[in-house]
């Protein structure tokens, strides 16, 4: 009478682990469900799926840069814009970029990246997974710039230079009761009680509607 080697013989696995298991496999098949529905709707909506912070009016070529980074390329792989695409970090979402580049040093960054940076980048250079888009046709490349030198923040957004027109009691109070006295005794001056500034934030509201 033959004997099992104690070597093949395999506990048996135990109701706990089964349930733990069949969770895990239950909860991942349902994240993946769950996140190719939300980028089927991304790829074949032409509505942001987020509310948006960018203020923006395109002209006909930046409509067609627009589609030409949602559709006819792979932006969105790495970057986002109006609230549609990848975030990998900062430098990915373009919301705003129009507050801080102009359409040439966009332009110029599209075909020549590193040189117009005067550094190294990350992903765009030779060699690099970007490298490609500096050989796209330089009219789509303008477009592309003229694209997202429209997005302009709105007052108040995290990349706007210009902070929200209105006052808020609520900041007000946390700052009271947080911030610094250094900040309560003048040191800092409030931005939204400068008129320039004032100013600004109501044309932005203005162009807006």
């Amino acid at each position: 009478m033959s004997r099992q080697s104690p070597s093949n013989h395999k506990p048996p696995v135990k109701s706990g682990e089964r349930i733990i298991f069949i969770v895990t496999i239950i909860f991942l098949v349902l994240a993946g469900a769950a996140f190719g529905g939300m980028e089927y709707v991304r790829h074949h909506s032409d509505k942001p799926m987020f509310s948006i912070t960018t203020d923006y009016q395109f002209s006909p070529e930046a409509k067609r840069g627009m589609q030409l980074f949602f559709r006819g390329g792979s932006c969105t792989d790495c970057h986002r814009a109006l609230n549609s695409g990848t975030n990998m970090g900062p430098g990915t979402d373009l919301d705003g970029e129009g507050s801080k580049r102009g359409l040439t040093w966009i332009y110029n960054f599209l075909r020549m990246p590193e040189q117009t940076y005067n550094g190294e980048t990350l992903d765009h250079g030779p060699g690099k997974a970007a490298a490609f888009v500096s050989d796209w046709k330089a009219e789509d490349l303008h477009a592309i710039a003229a694209f997202l030198a429209a997005l302009e923040a709105k007052s108040g957004s995290s990349v706007s230079p210009v902070p929200p027109s209105e006052v808020s009691p609520f900041v007000d109070s946390m700052v009271r009761k947080f911030a610094p006295e250094s900040w309560k005794t003048g040191k800092f001056k409030d931005m939204r009680k400068d008129s320039r500034v004032s100013k600004k934030a109501g044309a932005s509201q203005e162009k807006q509607q």
